[in-house]
């Protein structure tokens, strides 16, 4: 893995001096594009490594997105002493993850207007409230989601993460928790000149299961009916087990 890792930088630093590098090009690879993720899976590190043809002042900015889809936010209230979920709200096409890295403050790179258009930021997602659904306070139910997204590690934004060098390389570590989902997840390099968008690339990265967890993950996609009263099955057979040899005792 390094031994291909310095030959990738090497092919790069070779292109960005060569007359053929074009103006405003950029150029990133990642030290690795396919995840496994198997039962004692603690999560992944990947370098992003590049080079581009910058000058004094430019930035970088990558954004990794995950799959997206339904994410719901749930409400608890105390009943008779007891926290029970009591409303919930579903949000359609949300990144299930987000990554936002910079080489220094995104407000210093992109004025409030841009980050909307481009959705850089947290608070920038076109993300939905799911039809038919009367919800009151919106505002605190988006705030509970952006919450709710950093407190488990799958939303992130990482200022000052990118490392530029001479203005001709960078490189920036992309990491992905134990409770990331599978899927394509794709990294977006944006090269930017005093606010202004030069040049982009997109890779991809992809995370699937691996071993048992992998055949359990098929099954339950597969015969989801049937792998559901196979849970409920095991479960009432643990218990009573337990309860046999705990009456025993």
């Amino acid at each position: 893995m390094k031994f291909f890792f310095h030959i990738n930088l090497i092919f790069l630093v070779s292109i960005l001096t060569s007359k053929t590098f074009a103006q405003n090009q950029i150029v990133a690879d990642l030290s690795q594009e396919n995840v496994k993720i198997a039962t004692d899976f603690q999560g992944a590190k990947i370098l992003l490594f590049g080079a581009y043809d910058g000058e004094n002042g430019d930035d970088i900015i990558v954004i990794v997105t995950g799959p997206k889809g339904l994410v719901t936010v749930q409400k608890k209230e105390k009943i008779l002493g007891v926290w029970v979920n009591t409303k919930k709200v579903n949000y359609i096409n949300t990144p299930k993850y987000l990554s936002i890295s910079s080489n220094r403050k995104i407000d210093d790179i992109l004025n409030k207007k841009t980050q909307k258009i481009s959705e850089i930021g947290l608070n920038n997602l076109k993300i939905r409230i799911q039809p038919g659904i009367k919800v009151e306070n919106e505002k605190n139910w988006r705030q509970a989601l952006t919450r709710n997204m950093l407190k488990s590690n799958l939303w992130s934004i990482n200022e000052n993460s990118v490392s530029l060098n001479r203005d001709s390389l960078f490189r920036s570590y992309l990491e992905l928790p134990s409770n990331v989902i599978t899927g394509q997840f794709e990294v977006k390099i944006l090269h930017y000149r005093n606010s202004k968008l030069v040049s982009q690339q997109i890779n991809s990265i992809n995370v699937s299961k691996s071993g048992i967890s992998a055949e359990i993950y098929d099954i339950a996609q597969s015969y989801s009916t049937l792998y559901g009263i196979f849970a409920v099955l095991l479960a009432v057979l643990v218990g009573w087990g337990s309860n046999l040899i705990f009456r025993k005792v």
